[in-house]
């Protein structure tokens, strides 16, 4: 369809939404209209439609309810136009869609929600786990192609073929091979750990997976496959400009499973990073299954569909501890601050993947609360501007005409009045008065038998350490951070003491070079 097609097209949704909007027609029309649109036009025919919705999401959206009525068209249409598009392909088309459902939908709104905790269990990795190589009296057959069998280049290159050492490292990349790609299935479904045996592969697996990555990071260090727009760049330095901004980039919504491709990607940390993470999101899920867990969730949780009856042992969940440790650590391996920075990324995401797990087991509590009337708001408004009113002064400063007069006349022939005013009432002490005062109710304390004694001297202690900190902060400040943890005004004066010893040996050391 051409663009003056599409005009006229949003002319027509337009019209039958204005009809849905004065109760002419069903609210539903709307969405079903446009929901049979898609249906007969391709792709790029559907991004055009879908530049309406997000055009009219204010008035598409008024009212919608996901359970019922027009939101499950909504939905529908959605999730039909998703089944269409490719992950790879239509990326950026998807996350527009996903967009446009949490704009319409509110936070809490469940139908976009598992609720029943189901796996995605369609969702298989094929790889040939039959494979063998053709071994020859225990010698690797020369006429097949041995090169592809290594489990690295390097050790090809130096390998002696005649002996029985290349079939024994083909073997081992054959098992890390199929050991790799068979946790796929545990990724996919958990609740197949809920069996011991498949729990003790899942074990080995993750402490072979393990150390073969650090083993291929020792040999290659970190390798960054180049993305698909660096791919297509003919010139090299162009690649080279541009590897650093995008090498973090990489995105595969489905690895190969070739075996011609499997050292390669073992190479590559984007393929590492993926593979740890998928470990990592598993260990989460049982480290929730633990008892401990249960019990922080089963005062609230409501949802019983999302809690499941097994429970972890302490000895998988110390288990699972130290795999998480071990995890991390492998995603820091010699990686610096951007691998430091990865590990806490992916620990913010799942703690507040946590937050939502908890949210769902308590069945979804919205978000949303209702407005405070407008009762409660004026009383709050009232209260507050009798709380932060100003006080009136007082008519007489000092309480009374006569004291006021007094003070104010500042009469010679009042000696009381007098002596308010002497310098000896504004003394302000040093705060090494206070330290020698210290001292001294420090040796008293030695001399003290009764608790009674003690208390009151360790008070007299700590009254007098407060008013010395406090006049030295006024222009000491800067030695604070020599205080210990008992904040003694000692440490005070041996920096204080220490910064003028230095300031000697300076002075004295400059008049001798003089």
């Amino acid at each position: 369809m051409s663009q003056e097609a599409f005009g006229a097209l949003y002319q027509l949704f337009d019209l039958i939404l204005i009809l849905s909007e004065l109760d002419i027609s069903d609210p539903q029309l709307p969405f079903a209209i446009i929901e049979e649109t898609l249906d007969t036009q391709p792709i790029e025919g559907c991004k055009q439609v879908f530049l309406y919705l997000e055009a009219r999401i204010e008035h598409l959206t008024i009212g919608v309810d996901g359970t019922k009525g027009k939101g499950i068209t909504l939905l529908r249409l959605c999730n039909e136009l998703l089944r269409r598009l490719s992950k790879s392909e239509d990326t950026v088309f998807c996350g527009r869609i996903f967009v446009f459902l949490t704009k319409s939908f509110p936070l809490s709104e469940r139908s976009g929600v598992n609720l029943r905790g189901e796996f995605h269990v369609e969702n298989r990795t094929t790889f040939d786990d039959q494979w063998l190589p053709r071994v020859t009296h225990g010698l690797v057959n020369e006429s097949e192609n041995v090169e592809n069998q290594m489990p690295t280049r390097s050790q090809v290159d130096t390998m002696d073929f005649t002996t029985s050492e290349a079939a024994l490292a083909v073997d081992t990349c054959h098992k890390l091979y199929t050991t790799l790609w068979s946790t796929q299935h545990d990724f996919a479904e958990p609740i197949r750990l809920f069996q011991k045996p498949n729990l003790e592969n899942f074990k080995d697996s993750l402490e072979v997976v393990i150390k073969a990555f650090k083993a291929s990071i020792d040999e290659h260090g970190h390798h960054v496959a180049p993305t698909m727009p660096e791919m297509k760049t003919s010139g090299k330095q162009k690649r080279d400009e541009n590897m650093k901004e995008d090498e973090l980039d990489s995105y595969n919504p489905k690895y190969l499973t070739s075996r011609e491709l499997f050292d390669l990607e073992v190479r590559d940390l984007v393929f590492r990073r993926h593979i740890l993470v998928q470990f990592l999101i598993v260990i989460e899920f049982l480290l929730s299954l633990s008892l401990k867990y249960k019990r922080y969730l089963e005062a609230d949780a409501k949802n019983r569909s999302v809690q499941f009856a097994y429970t972890l042992s302490e000895e998988d969940d110390k288990w699972a501890e130290t795999a998480k440790k071990d995890i991390v650590n492998a995603l820091n391996y010699k990686s610096g601050m951007d691998g430091l920075l990865f590990s806490r990324t992916v620990d913010s995401v799942l703690a507040r993947e946590k937050n939502w797990v908890k949210w769902k087991a308590e069945n979804c509590i919205s978000f949303e609360m209702e407005a405070v009337p407008a009762q409660d708001v004026a009383i709050s408004k009232l209260t507050g501007d009798q709380i932060t009113k100003l006080t009136p002064s007082l008519e007489y400063n000092m309480g009374a005409p006569a004291l006021s007069k007094a003070w104010f006349d500042n009469n010679p022939d009042l000696p009381a009045m007098t002596s308010l005013t002497r310098s000896h009432r504004i003394y302000l002490p040093d705060y090494k008065e206070y330290g020698q005062a210290i001292e001294m109710v420090v040796l008293d304390k030695d001399f003290a038998v009764t608790d009674q004694e003690k208390e009151e001297i360790d008070s007299s202690i700590s009254n007098k350490s407060w008013r010395a900190l406090r006049i030295a902060s006024r222009d000491r400040f800067h030695f604070f951070k020599n205080l210990d943890e008992d904040l003694s005004i000692k440490s005070l004066l041996t920096a204080e003491e220490g910064l003028a010893t230095e300031k000697k040996d300076s002075e004295r050391e400059a008049k001798r070079v003089g």
